[in-house]
């Protein structure tokens, strides 16, 4: 048997070549798998960081929002306080004026006139107190207001830089040789996150009554709906002080005839527009009456044959205002509308256009007190405790449909193969560890470009919790995305196969 000798060491070398080579590949491999992931992951953390920052701004607009609504309802229970004191006052005047009979028992008269004339001067003081407080209040609470609208476009410019901030930050922290200055990807960002911007979040200036174009069309429609708002957020005294104080007091013959008299409170205060050269500003503006009441029924055999119920004497009224530009209010008179069911100008396309056929507007049908309520305008119709701006300007969002999601955004950032340390940048780095050109493999392909990069989207959607005490609604309704609540967050998303071709783009470009 015969054996070879001296061949074996060349397979045994490009043996060795073969594992030397795949071994760097191996390595190089590695590398940039395990940057790719490092990159990614910092780019998903740099989209949600990023986005969090505008997702704390929907909240804090929410929250300018509301705190503008409630400030809004504390006018409007300044309103209302002062209109009662009004209408209390000239209750106790005219039941003053009355007493002046009890003269004609003279010793009873002078007790009773001192007490009713005490009171009277009681009150009056009470009343002119009060209005002077309510207008310093009310004066405070529109500053505040202004202020409030005011901090929202602040915080607004604060936002951008803090976004910007972040995304370079928080990339930085993950990854100091990551580029976020690229001109074209950081142009690429921008402009997605300002355009998806726009899209969904406006800034409501001014209600036009007569608006033009689609866009202020919308801002008269989001005014409308703030101000349905703060009507829908009054309370039980502001919204409506009406009740009976009095049943009906009299006699009766069973089964012929029954007469009595009641005491009728009517009262309520109004969030109304009205139009100055062409521009709508909203108004507070109450009303309280009292007045006392009639009715007659004439029935046979338990049959209702007449039941008439009328007005017989005005016994208290007032109304106050805080009006944003003339120092009357003007009421609408619904006795002198032959058809009660229609619109009354000033609630064309408003809010309170929807609730005409409950008879429920303007003080909540204090006018049905009729004499009462036309001695009410014409005492107080200039009770103006203090001129406003009404709704000051706020953000809204602009989408039409029921929808929970708002504004993205697309974080792209690169990393230069320079940076990662392959076999090629350790030839470059290190002089003491040189491989020939014959196994420099990566020279025929590696890195496209040169450069590997990180694409990751986020978006801010709204979510309120209907799982925690104190948190859910109590209609139990779903309540969709708006300004109004601070339930916006932050959530990662896939990026659209057109957002990833322009990245793959921009990422070929040096």
């Amino acid at each position: 048997m015969k054996h070879s000798s001296g061949y074996s060491i060349v397979f045994f070398l490009a043996f060795i070549l073969a594992i030397g080579l795949a071994g760097y590949s191996l390595y190089d491999n590695s590398q940039v798998a395990t940057e790719r992931v490092k990159i990614q992951n910092n780019a998903d953390a740099v989209a949600y960081s990023t986005m969090n920052v505008l997702s704390r701004d929907m909240n804090f607009m929410a929250y300018m929002n509301r705190s503008m609504v409630a400030n809004q309802v504390s006018v409007g229970q300044m309103v209302g306080l002062s209109s009662w004191f009004h209408m209390t006052d000239q209750v106790i005047i005219n039941i003053d004026l009355v007493a002046k009979i009890s003269y004609l028992v003279p010793p009873l008269g002078a007790i009773i006139n001192n007490i009713t004339n005490t009171l009277k001067k009681v009150s009056n003081k009470a009343r002119d107190y009060l209005d002077k407080a309510a207008g310093k209040v009310i004066l405070g609470i529109d500053k505040w207001i202004g202020a409030l609208s005011t901090a929202q476009d602040i915080f607004q410019v604060a936002t951008a830089e803090m976004a910007f901030d972040t995304f370079d930050k928080v990339a930085k922290a993950n990854d100091p040789d990551v580029d976020t200055g690229y001109l074209l990807s950081k142009a690429f960002v921008t402009a997605d996150l300002i355009k998806s911007w726009q899209d969904e979040v406006g800034r409501a200036n001014t209600a036009y009554a007569n608006p033009w174009g689609k866009e202020k069309k919308l801002e008269k429609k989001r005014f409308e709906e703030f101000s349905k708002v703060i009507a829908s957020s009054r309370d039980p005294f502001t919204r409506k002080r009406s009740d009976d104080w009095t049943g009906w007091l009299g006699a009766s013959v069973p089964g012929l005839l029954s007469v009595g008299v009641k005491a009728k409170k009517r009262g309520g205060s109004d969030f109304t527009p009205r139009s100055f050269y062409g521009q709508l500003r909203w108004e507070w503006t109450a009303m309280d009456t009292v007045s006392i009441w009639r009715r007659w029924k004439i029935e046979i055999l338990g049959i209702g044959l007449k039941d008439k119920k009328t007005e017989l004497i005005p016994l208290g009224w007032g109304a106050a205002h805080a009006l944003s530009n003339k120092n009357y209010s003007t009421y609408y008179d619904y006795n002198k509308k032959k058809n009660r069911n229609a619109t009354p100008d000033f609630f064309v396309d408003g809010h309170m256009g929807e609730e005409r056929k409950k008879d429920k507007v303007w003080g909540n049908s204090t006018w049905k007190n009729k004499t009462s309520h036309k001695l009410g305008a014409w005492d107080d119709g200039y009770n103006n405790l203090q001129k406003t701006a009404g709704i000051r300007s706020f953000y809204y969002l602009k989408s039409e449909e029921k929808k929970d999601v708002g504004p993205n955004m697309v974080a792209f950032i690169t990393k230069s193969g320079s940076k990662i340390r392959t076999m090629e940048q350790i030839d470059k780095t290190n002089s003491k560890f040189n491989r020939s050109k014959q196994v420099q493999i990566e020279e025929q392909g590696s890195l496209a470009n040169n450069t590997i990069y990180g694409l990751a989207k986020a978006e801010t959607y709204f979510s309120r919790p209907n799982d925690i005490t104190g948190w859910a609604r109590k209609d139990g309704y779903r309540e969709y995305g708006n300004l109004f609540n601070p339930f916006w967050q932050t959530r990662l998303i896939e990026a659209e196969d057109t957002e990833r071709a322009l990245a793959i783009g921009l990422a070929q470009i040096k």
